[in-house]
């Protein structure tokens, strides 16, 4: 007859798991860490919150003092660290040093581009903007998915999540990166249970911000309609130098929308939006530069060329952007789901 396991036994369990890793290992062995983060997880099933903090705390600084800041380790011990801040509730305020520091160290140890790191960076990013840090927030979030493009990871769930929290931060200070962040944040994360937080997310940034909807022009290059009557946001978006996801954008309203329409809508052409800040102008072949002028202090201008056919692409993204309007009524509770998921309204995303 089996016995039911009470909180106590999986601590007991954990423990000795852990003890006997770090008999064989040391305790700052991968397998001693991550035995030491189990042992942390039972620690808070069983009501014992402050001593798992502990733990890992004590642990972490041990690593830092012997390896260094710079070390693997010291990497798994502090993400393991934050972690447990997490799980047992600690202010996110707490979380912050930690998470940098974690990242210092995959950044020096294992590199920028290593899933380990893009966590850390993706776990920063929503620390901080809830705690209103909201360019720590965007700087972590660009990172972490210019890590993710680098690996080939850029459309997965776990970029979604990264760019819902970028949408709310770009909302924040109004700018119109929001827009195409919102967009991705809703498809890619489309496939997640409707209870996942990172969908929840997902379509609070994607309603909230006029149900955008994206139009592709180049790989790089998008048109995102959203509101009604349609506004848009070009968007430019590529990976830095430094392997952050680099974005360039230029909000457009619905009158300046039409105003871009018409101007590019023959050749030769040369226009400048009158909030300034994008200009367009059409170059000899048929083709087209579009250029995205600094807004920050020091900052470059960014020209993105079309060819003849881009330019084409562009016309016709722009033309069925302002053609197809969103609605922007509420619909009824039972109506079908405006995002397409064939759910009612109030079980999508109207919970």
């Amino acid at each position: 007859m089996s016995t039911e396991l009470q909180p106590h036994d999986g601590v007991r369990l954990a423990h000795e798991r852990h003890a006997a890793i770090q008999r064989d290992h040391g305790e700052l062995h991968p397998d001693a860490i991550a035995a030491a983060s189990e042992l942390v997880t039972e620690h808070l099933a069983a009501g014992e919150a402050q001593t798992g903090v502990d733990l890992l705390r004590e642990l972490s600084e041990r690593a830092t003092a012997k390896l260094g800041e710079e070390h693997e380790a010291t990497g798994l011990a502090l993400a393991a660290y934050a972690e447990a801040l997490r799980q047992s509730g600690a202010p996110d305020a707490e979380q912050l040093g930690v998470l940098t520091d974690a990242i210092k160290a995959f950044s020096a140890s294992v590199g920028p581009a290593d899933p380990r790191t893009t966590a850390a960076f993706a776990r920063l990013a929503h620390v901080a903007l809830n705690v209103q840090a909201v360019e720590v927030a965007v700087t972590a979030g660009m990172q972490a998915l210019g890590s993710l493009m680098t690996r080939g990871e850029g459309d997965s769930a776990q970029a979604g999540e990264i760019y819902a929290t970028l949408a709310m931060a770009a909302a924040t200070r109004q700018s119109p990166a929001a827009m195409g962040a919102a967009e991705r944040a809703h498809t890619l994360t489309a496939e997640l249970p409707a209870g996942d937080p990172a969908r929840k997310r997902a379509r609070t940034a994607w309603s909230g911000l006029g149900s955008p909807r994206r139009l592709v022009v180049t790989a790089d290059l998008s048109v995102i309609a959203f509101g009604s009557p349609s506004s848009l946001v070009i968007e430019y978006a590529n990976v830095a130098d430094d392997g952050a996801a680099d974005q360039h954008n230029h909000g457009l309203r619905a009158e300046g929308a039409r105003a871009f329409r018409a101007a590019i809508s023959s050749s030769p052409f040369s226009w400048r939006s009158t909030a300034g800040g994008f200009e367009a102008a059409s170059r000899t072949g048929g083709g087209a530069a579009l250029r995205f002028l600094a807004t920050a202090e020091g900052g470059e201008d960014v020209e993105v060329t079309l060819d003849a056919g881009e330019l084409d692409a562009l016309r016709t993204a722009v033309s069925d952007a302002l053609g197809g309007a969103v609605a922007t009524d509420e619909p009824g509770r039972n109506d079908p789901c405006p995002c397409g998921s064939g759910a009612k309204y109030k079980k999508c995303c109207g919970r």
